[in-house]
């Protein structure tokens, strides 16, 4: 018996030459509009304009920045801007302590200490010398955090009265990854 397949049931092939076309344009969908739209309501990319926080982040590094729904934690990068410092310039920084805690540093053996506690920074590049001008110990006002750069001695941060500890509200948001340039792209690890 021969059976010849009814035209109503024949699918309609798609040109060649748009296949190519139609795949590129589903991939970029499925991979890059999630990417677009997490950036634009969530988060955006920022450069790197200082080398305070080497080895982690150098200078030029394309980073995500995580704006919203970000409560501060220690151990976390962050952006964050004074508007009487430097005329509001953006500043990157690592989140040392929170409102309530005691900063302590041993200028002597460079250990810093958080409620009497040694930190263990791996981060960091190299033991914290550079004491700033602010007494010790130091205790984070409420709605605030201490923060330090990670090339500690090289570092104008939360040490020094000029920028003192952080208002949380002056946070614009926490550093989630490096993009860009892509041998050094990677999450960055609080």
């Amino acid at each position: 018996m021969n059976h010849t397949p009814h035209p109503d049931h024949t699918p309609t092939p798609r040109p060649v030459r748009f296949m190519g076309l139609y795949d590129w344009m589903q991939s970029f969908v499925i991979v890059f509009l999630p990417i677009i739209l997490l950036l634009t309501f969530v988060g955006h990319t920022m450069a790197v304009r200082q080398e305070s926080m080497s080895p982690t982040l150098h200078d030029g590094d394309q980073m995500i920045v995580r704006s919203i729904f970000y409560t501060p934690r220690r151990g976390d990068v962050v952006i964050f801007s004074k508007r009487d410092f430097r005329d509001g310039e953006a500043l990157v920084k690592r989140i040392i302590a929170l409102e309530g805690d005691v900063i302590d540093i041993n200028g002597t053996t460079g250990v810093v200490y958080v409620n009497g506690e040694p930190l263990t920074e791996p981060f960091t590049s190299g033991p914290t010398f550079h004491m700033g001008n602010i007494d010790y110990p130091f205790l984070v006002p409420a709605g605030h955090v201490f923060v330090l750069g990670d090339n500690r001695n090289n570092s104008q941060d939360s040490r020094h009265r000029s920028i003192g500890p952080v208002d949380e509200r002056e946070i614009i948001g926490q550093v989630v990854a490096v993009i860009m340039p892509i041998n050094r792209a990677g999450l960055i690890i609080g």
